[in-house]
């Protein structure tokens, strides 16, 4: 009887513990955690899709009252572009606080920072997070760049040359990339951070922490399908991971393990010859890819090439 009172008594001490730790997480509203996703769908459901659709893709029925298509919540590379402290404040405080859309309200008054976490664990499903493809990152930058733009004419040209070496023909739509460098600077981190593009910071992350690269692109799939793909290529340019992001479970499923194959091929320098097989979509495969990750390289390229004039006086890069 005396064990068992005493196993009650650790049990209470426990839970008081336990509620304590939520009650201080809900006043503080800023502790990192992983959420409640099917809470957090819930939430979605009830607060959300009228403007942001059942699937999160924008397309709810309030989207035709308002001046500003609501955000695609499927999109990578626009939600990435937000850490999940931003995405915690834009729910409990509305987006015009992130500098988007008034027409958001703000949910604060409504959902304590539980819940809120629950809501962002729900967004972080919809996409594809950074830590998909680098599970150790802790901190990371977002740039956008439209190649060949960027440099000295040499530098320019050099680009331009290699993407119509490998790439083919390339739209002004295709030229302008979104890119994620990824870094490992804090292991403690429980979510990965978005640095902000101040000097002092930037000053801070170091080119021996820097894990690899991560974008959102579209591959062109057999039948001239356009389909959307995230590649992650490290710090010397070998493919790390290549997935599409498509809806559908078989396609996806499909597509996954012809792109599995691409992993580990690639390198700094070299010419990306990547071949799986003689069979025509193979082929076809071979040359989306190779499409793709020329861009992708050559985004990389841009960013190094801009990190290098902003610190060539510290060497950090």
């Amino acid at each position: 009887m005396t064990i068992f009172k005493s196993f009650l008594s650790i049990f209470f001490v426990f839970l008081l513990a336990l509620a304590t730790t939520k009650a201080k997480a809900q006043e503080e509203g800023s502790l990192p955690m992983n959420g409640d996703i099917s809470n957090g769908t819930r939430l979605y459901r009830v607060h959300c899709t009228v403007c942001h659709g059942f699937h999160g893709s924008g397309d709810g029925p309030a989207r035709a009252t308002l001046k500003k298509a609501p955000a695609d919540h499927r999109n990578g590379s626009l939600m990435n572009a937000r850490d999940d402290q931003m995405l915690l404040s834009t729910v409990l405080n509305g987006c015009h606080t992130r500098g988007c859309s008034k027409a958001m309200p703000a949910f604060g008054d409504g959902l304590n920072s539980l819940d809120a976490w629950d809501l962002v664990a729900y967004l972080r499903s919809l996409h594809m997070p950074l830590v998909n493809f680098f599970p150790k990152v802790s901190q990371y930058l977002v740039k956008q760049y439209h190649i060949g733009h960027l440099g000295n004419d040499d530098f320019k040209d050099g680009q331009m040359e290699r993407l119509k070496k490998y790439a083919g023909r390339v739209s002004p739509q295709d030229l302008t990339k979104t890119i994620f460098p990824l870094f490992k600077a804090d292991s403690r981190r429980p979510n990965p951070e978005l640095v902000p593009q101040e000097p002092r910071r930037l000053a801070r992350l170091k080119k021996a922490d820097k894990l690899g690269y991560v974008l959102f692109m579209e591959m062109i799939g057999p039948r001239k399908r356009k389909v959307p793909i995230g590649l992650a290529i490290d710090r010397n340019y070998a493919i790390v991971k290549l997935v599409t992001t498509l809806d559908d479970p078989g396609q996806a499923g499909e597509y996954n393990r012809r792109l599995e194959k691409y992993v580990g091929m690639g390198k700094r320098g070299d010419a990306p010859k990547f071949k799986t097989g003689r069979a025509k979509v193979n082929r076809i495969f071979d040359k989306a890819v190779i499409r793709v990750y020329a861009l992708a390289v050559e985004a990389a390229n841009a960013f190094e090439l801009e990190e290098r004039e902003r610190s060539w006086a510290d060497d950090t890069f």
